[in-house]
This record gives structure tokens, C-alpha cells and sequence, in this order.
């Protein structure tokens, strides 16, 4: 747009800021450059900052309260079952025990339906990383890197060049369609999961791979300028032609790169909640049977115990409300110092009260 074309004389500018001349500054235009770039590319690049730390901020936060949420709960359950003891006998506390264990086995058990679902899932998982990793880039370049680098005038080169970037599109789209088909295996696994264990699984959204196409087609664009007939000479040079390979090969890898990171990204904020909620029942397993050995050692363990976990009741509570606390307080400040400065963003951040941390406490 014409907008976005701004007239600049270097030269002027440069003396301008030598002598301090203002008018000479305004004519050179370098101000108005510095402005269009202070709050058009860079404000723009703030903005993605931002979206990419309050995603972030989110997603710690919701795997934090899900885990809180699954503690409190077991001991809600604890607690219940502790207080059904009161006024039993040794046989009653004894039950107790042998169902507690029952329920430990029977998870136990389950174990080798959760080890296939992750099984199926890190097998279709590789599949995408072998599409997004560097050997299969360098497959598909393979055609024309070899036709930039034969000597002397190139025939065919842009045919060449438009049906590598078609097999890079359709690469990533490939690779949308198996993480469509690994979210689809998942959904129904961690569903029946929850109803069955209690488990609050939630799957997150999958990475987009819009931006990552939409980088391809600016590559696409921008190396295109160096396959017209006004090249024609200078491509049959040698040096020429593999400083455009490097130069070509260099962004796409970064492309790729991106999409890898976004995709592995994605799998370990899956995989974790499932490791964590596991993990998270079978030490639940062990507090219980702990418990009941207390209760069955001592008269008064049962009294205490139940004071013990509305102590740890309250304690969670408190860890819930710190935890929104800091998430509130990381996206205020992420905001501010975008605002006014993205170099003050670690100076902000470091405002934030950090004791104790949350997750530490966890």
C-alpha cells in the first residue's frame, strides 16, 4: 500500500542528525521511518509476545489447578472415608484396607491400557516428526537443489521450483491431517479415563499450521524475483547459485523448525497431564494405606488424621489462591512492560511476589 511507502534520503538524514537540523530531518523522512517501524512492525511484534506469554501463563496455570482440583478431591474422599471409621471396630478398619488395595490393584491393572494409548500415540507422533524433521526437508529439496547447481543456463528451473514448494504445502498439510487423526485417538482414550479414574484429562487445542503456510508462500515469493529472465546470467554462476541454495534452504528450515517446536510443544502438554494425574493417584494409593496403618497403631490416629487432611484441605486452598494470584500478576506485568518497553519485560516479571512457587509447593 502506499501507505507503507516512505521516501527516505540516508544521506540527509545522516547529516541532519549530525548538525541537529530539524527541517533537514523532516525532508529526509528518517523520523517518519522510525515511527512507522517504532509503532507499526515492532508494536506488532509485541503483540505476538504478548499472545505467546498469556498462552503460556494459561496453560501452566490450567495444568496447576487440575492437579490442586484432583488433590483436593482425594482427600474429600480421605476424609469420608476416615469419618465412616469413627466408632468401628478393628474388622471394619481391616474392610477398609482390603479396598483400598483392591482399588490399587485394580488401577495397577489398568496400567497396560495406559501404556498402549501412549504407545499409539508416540508411534503416530513420530510419524509427524519424521515429516517435520531436517532429513525429510532435505529430501524434498533434493530436485532442486540439484537443478540450481547444474552449470550453465538453467531450463526449467521455476517449473522446478513451484512443484517443491507444492510438496512442501502439501508436507504440512500431511502433517495437520495426522495430528486431526492423533487428537481424534486421544479424545475418546482420555474421556474413558476420566470417567473410569476420575481423572481430569483435557487435551489442548492443536497447533494451526496457517502461519507456518503463509512463511512458505512469503519464501515462495521472495526467492521467485531470482528465477526471471534478468537472472538468467547470473544463476548460471556457481557461487550465485549456491548462495541462493543456502539462503533458501536456511528459512525453510526455520519453517520447519517452527512447526516441530509447535507440534512437540503440544505432545508434552498432553503427555504430561497424563503422567502427572497417574502419578498424582498412585501416591493418593499410598497416603490411604498410610493412613489406615496410622488409625490402626494408635487409637487416637483416626482423630488426628482427619484434623491432618482438613489441615492439608486448607493448605491446597491457599495454594489455589496464590496460583491466581501470580497468573494475574504475570499477565499484568507481561502487559505493561510490552506496552512501554519489551526490553523491561525480565525487570517486570521480576516484580512479581515468586514465594513460594506454586508449582514448587505442587
Amino acid at each position: 500500500p502506499d501507505a507503507s511507502v516512505i521516501a527516505v534520503s540516508a544521506q540527509k538524514g545522516l547529516v541532519a542528525k549530525v548538525r541537529g537540523d530539524a527541517e533537514l530531518l523532516q525532508a529526509s523522512q528518517l523520523d517518519v521511518l522510525e515511527q512507522a517501524l517504532a509503532k507499526g512492525v515492532m508494536a506488532e511484534r509485541q503483540n505476538i509476545l504478548h499472545a505467546a506469554i498469556a498462552a503460556g501463563v494459561g496453560e501452566l496455570n490450567n495444568a496447576a489447578a487440575r492437579l490442586l482440583q484432583i488433590r483436593r478431591r482425594s482427600l474429600a474422599e480421605q476424609k469420608m472415608e476416615l469419618g465412616s471409621l469413627k466408632g468401628k471396630n478393628v474388622t471394619s478398619i481391616q474392610h477398609m484396607r482390603l479396598r483400598i488395595e483392591r482399588e490399587k490393584a485394580e488401577f495397577a491393572a489398568s496400567g497396560a491400557r495406559i501404556h498402549a494409548v501412549r504407545s499409539v500415540h508416540q508411534e503416530q507422533l513420530r510419524d509427524v516428526l519424521a515429516l517435520l524433521g531436517t532429513p525429510a526437508l532435505k529430501t524434498e529439496l533434493t530436485g532442486l537443489t540439484t537443478a540450481l547447481r547444474q552449470p550453465g543456463i538453467k531450463l526449467r528451473l521455476k517449473k522446478t521450483y513451484g512443484e517443491t514448494f507444492a510438496q512442501l504445502r502439501q508436507t504440512l498439510h500431511w502433517a495437520g491431517l495426522l495430528m486431526t487423526d492423533i487428537l481424534a485417538m486421544l479424545e475418546p482414550s482420555f474421556r474413558q479415563l476420566n470417567t473410569e479414574f476420575g481423572f481430569s484429562l483435557q487435551l489442548p487445542a492443536l497447533p494451526g499450521i496457517t502461519r507456518h503456510l503463509q512463511d512458505l508462500e512469503q519464501i515462495e515469493r521472495s526467492h521467485l524475483q531470482y528465477l526471471g529472465l534478468g537472472h538468467v546470467l547470473r544463476l548460471a554462476q556457481a557461487e550465485f547459485s549456491s548462495q541462493l541454495v543456502r539462503a533458501l534452504g536456511h528459512r525453510l528450515r526455520q519453517v520447519y523448525a517452527l512447526a516441530l517446536d509447535d507440534v512437540e510443544l503440544w505432545n508434552k502438554s498432553a503427555s504430561s497431564q497424563l503422567d502427572a494425574q497417574v502419578r498424582e493417584r498412585r501416591q493418593s494409593f499410598a497416603r490411604r494405606l498410610q493412613a489406615i496403618e496410622r488409625i490402626e497403631q494408635a487409637s487416637s490416629g483416626l482423630d488426628d488424621r482427619i484434623a491432618e487432611l482438613a489441615q492439608q484441605e486448607a493448605g491446597l486452598q491457599k495454594l489455589q489462591s496464590r496460583l491466581a494470584e501470580l497468573t494475574s500478576g504475570l499477565l499484568a506485568a507481561s502487559a505493561m512492560s510490552l506496552t512501554s518497553n519489551p526490553e523491561v519485560f525480565s525487570l517486570a516479571t521480576s516484580n512479581v511476589p515468586a514465594s513460594p512457587g506454586v508449582m514448587e509447593a505442587i
